[in-house]
């Protein structure tokens, strides 16, 4: 059951600030709206209205914890998504998370009058927040959810969390962590995924899966190399994979634009293929 608060945008719940402040009194006092709540008290989800859009959060995640308490996440993104996005594109999320940029990409799709949103994200818990924020803000005609991992081959693999962080934080389980393994999910390439189902357009690409982009991009080379797409929106986070993520890229016809929105860089075709 969920405690409804935060129905108004920028509402804040004073029951956690009162959790904070019991707590630590000294870090309420220096930054009393940024407090990570403890996994054992956390066992409520939060219902929130934020950017436009009603989510249910869990605030033991970070990224869910900084949507709820800063009132955003990588607005950059959803800037440039807004600003990009044209009438019936289809947009491919791989990372999807909880949704809140295939959301966006939905909502932007619907105000130009249509369009179709791929949304891609293995870990259970998201794919089910994904979906009912899919249904809560009425984009569920608009958002397909694909409940799996892209890869470089079909396989099936575990999903681990990060020793770093807390296992409720989903944005940082991934094929490549070194924590507590927390579920098996089938890994597919995006060639197969795309032959059938018969995918005929693909305008704009999103990757963010925590050093799997590059295997990611391996399997999906039939799909960019025949449809086109005029955006890849890349994590590049790691230093140790951008000169490979750049080369796979650059393979495929894809050049860096210079423009790099919240650690997320920008790919557009080069040549006859621009845009």
């Amino acid at each position: 059951m969920a405690r409804v608060v935060g129905r108004v945008e920028g509402t804040r719940d004073v029951g956690v600030a009162r959790v904070a402040a019991r707590v630590s009194p000294r870090l309420r006092k220096r930054n009393p709206r940024l407090v990570k709540i403890p996994a054992a008290w956390a066992t409520e989800y939060v219902e929130v209205r934020r950017e436009g859009l009603r989510l249910e959060l869990d605030l033991r995640d970070n990224l869910q914890a900084v949507l709820y308490y800063a009132g955003k996440y990588e607005p950059g993104v959803r800037r440039f998504l807004r600003r990009e996005l044209r009438r019936g594109d289809a947009v491919l999320d791989v990372g999807a998370n909880i949704g809140l940029h295939s959301l966006t990409a939905a909502q932007r799709l619907r105000e130009l009058g249509g369009g179709r949103v791929i949304a891609v994200e293995p870990a259970a818990d998201s794919v089910q927040k994904l979906r009912r924020a899919a249904e809560r803000n009425r984009l569920a005609d608009l958002i397909e959810v694909v409940p799996v991992a892209l890869g470089e081959q079909t396989d099936e693999a575990e999903l681990r969390t990060d020793s770093r962080y807390d296992q409720a934080d989903a944005g940082i389980r991934s094929l490549h962590g070194d924590g507590k393994a927390v579920q098996r999910v089938p890994v597919i390439r995006l060639d197969d995924w795309a032959e059938e189902n018969a995918l005929s357009r693909l305008d704009v690409v999103k990757l963010d899966i925590e050093g799997s982009e590059v295997a990611a991009l391996v399997g999906a080379t039939q799909t960019l190399t025949r449809l086109r797409p005029r955006v890849v929106l890349v994590e590049d986070k790691r230093n140790e994979e951008r000169g490979r993520l750049y080369d796979v890229l650059g393979g495929l016809g894809y050049a860096h634009s210079g423009e790099v929105y919240d650690h997320n860089a920008l790919f557009r075709p080069v040549g006859r293929d621009a845009v």
